[in-house]
């Protein structure tokens, strides 16, 4: 489970957090011991108010999920009851949160519950998702079959044309995509009289988390895949308050300054399908990196004593996207409230 906020969500933020932060402990996202990021660059990376972070990291505390120690941070500590059972408990508790905010019942629930537990399944509903790269297109459509009962047909955004352009009649009930690409899809989509609609791709917290961890004054490479993705990538860090890291942007095409940027940094963010095609640019350079690295060049002297260390290769920070969840459950509720479609009947 990612960390997530959804700000047009009627459960409020500080609920939201809290509740996925015990998700991210109990399943050992979050490992014991491990440090949580600073209130300030949680409160960046969500775009919340940092006296909402305090405050979830206050009653995290209070129920014996984390620990404060004193100039050093929040830790996690071991959760207070069994894992499984509270889990259980937290799926119940959103599920009223959820019903308590749009003034069901909780009686009105349960009839609710046990009529669609004694329905039929009502199948899955056909849908296009389109997105720039085929990582992506496989990632987001995947969490979409996980979470709703769809079938999605996957077409990257460069074919996407071709494939409405024919004389079949599409099948799909919506078309899908995520914000930075809603406008081309609709230029497409709409002449066949189809709606499309947008869901954000959040950024995960894994990559805050270790970038906080490193050195004031680190010299850091963001990585991305085409404008997009440095452009999401940019604007993730840019809201956590990164200010300790010096960063510099590349596009993995710009193989040249990719090659110079080696020797320059420490560690390297960008999304997993970029960090393949990064890892075999870096290992068909058989680079020295104590020769390479600007850190060698600055402390010669040191390097140069028996058995010195060099310094190691960038470290790679893969930083994946994940749709927002928000998002994922306002589609689940268009597509409920869509006019079922009937199969044709063959004409003989």
């Amino acid at each position: 489970m990612d960390l997530q906020i959804n700000s047009k969500s009627r459960v409020p933020v500080h609920v939201q957090l809290e509740e996925q932060i015990k998700h991210l402990i109990l399943t050992e996202r979050f490992a014991v011991g491990s440090r949580l990021p600073s209130i300030r660059a949680m409160a960046g990376f969500l775009r919340v108010n940092r006296n909402t972070v305090a405050r979830v990291m206050s009653d995290l505390e209070r129920e014996g999920y984390v620990e404060s120690r004193r100039g050093s941070g929040v830790y996690v500590v071991e959760p207070p009851v069994d894992a499984e059972d509270l889990e259980r408990r937290e799926v119940v508790e959103r599920v009223l949160d959820l019903a308590a905010a749009q003034g069901i019942s909780v009686e009105e629930l349960a009839s609710a519950l046990l009529a669609r537990a004694g329905a039929e399944p009502s199948g899955k509903a056909s849908i296009l998702f389109v997105e720039c790269t085929p990582a992506e297109l496989n990632q987001f459509s995947d969490e979409l079959e996980a979470q709703l009962p769809v079938e999605v047909e996957r077409v990257l955004l460069e074919d996407l044309a071709e494939r409405v352009s024919g004389d079949d009649i599409p099948s799909w009930r919506l078309a899908v995509t995520t914000f930075f690409h809603v406008h081309e899809v609709q230029e497409i989509v709409e002449p066949l009289g189809m709606e499309t609609v947008a869901l954000l791709a959040d950024a995960t917290l894994e990559s805050l988390r270790r970038l906080t961890e490193l050195p004031a004054g680190t010299p850091v490479g963001v990585v991305g895949w085409g404008r997009t993705c440095m452009e999401n990538l940019s604007r993730s860090i840019e809201g956590a308050g990164l200010d300790h890291l010096r960063f510099t942007e590349v596009r993995i095409e710009e193989e040249e300054r990719m090659r110079e940027l080696f020797g320059e940094v420490r560690a390297m963010v960008c999304s997993t399908v970029t960090a393949r095609r990064l890892r075999e640019i870096m290992a068909s350079e058989a680079v020295d990196w104590r020769k390479r690295s600007a850190f060698g060049r600055s402390t010669s002297r040191r390097l140069e004593e028996p058995g010195a260390p060099g310094p190691a290769e960038p470290e790679i920070i893969e930083e994946d996207r994940t749709l927002d969840k928000g998002g994922v459950e306002m589609l689940g509720r268009m597509l409920r409230r869509l006019p079922r479609t009937e199969p044709q009947e063959s004409q003989t």
